[in-house]
């Protein structure tokens, strides 16, 4: 009888101990999404900055933008140009709507894609045909998500 209390207390005090140790597992989880997280959104904002850095401290994008606005006719060089600048903004939203779909950013991203996207490419219709000719180049989420928020430019 004394060694059955005693191995019912052993069990008792293990069973205790794997859920005092599933506690602190749940707690490590927890700690290291929101660490992820927090990286997550420092890094969009590394690259949004990169990206407003290398637009505005370039010799040619800021008087290739202007010229795009204004409905003029870029060459050659400034469309093979505005066609990488064009291909990085929406590879960015893109990979961004991704991890929001993945539950890794917070509730304002599709709002913020939704502006981004009515902003550069909806802006006029050079830059929608730009987007005519590269949207099957990203996942059809994406697509389908700046389809819907520029309708009403076409």
């Amino acid at each position: 009888m004394n060694a059955e209390k005693i191995n019912g207390w052993l069990s008792l005090t293990a069973n205790i101990g794997v859920v005092i140790g599933l506690g602190v597992v749940i707690f490590e989880i927890n700690q290291n999404t929101s660490m992820m997280q927090s990286q997550i959104n420092q890094s969009r904002t590394d690259t949004a900055i990169s990206e407003q850095h290398a637009v505005f401290n370039s010799d040619y994008m800021p008087a290739l933008l202007v010229k795009i606005d204004s409905g003029k006719q870029l060459s050659d060089e400034e469309s093979y140009r505005f066609e990488a600048y064009f291909r990085s903004f929406n590879r960015n939203l893109d990979n961004q709507l991704w991890q929001y779909n993945q539950g890794f950013l917070g509730a304002n991203i599709p709002r913020s894609i939704k502006g981004a996207a009515r902003d550069v490419i909806g802006a006029n219709s050079q830059r929608l045909e730009f987007w005519d000719n590269q949207k099957y180049g990203y996942s059809d989420e994406y697509v389908l998500f700046v389809e819907e928020a520029i309708a009403d430019f076409r």
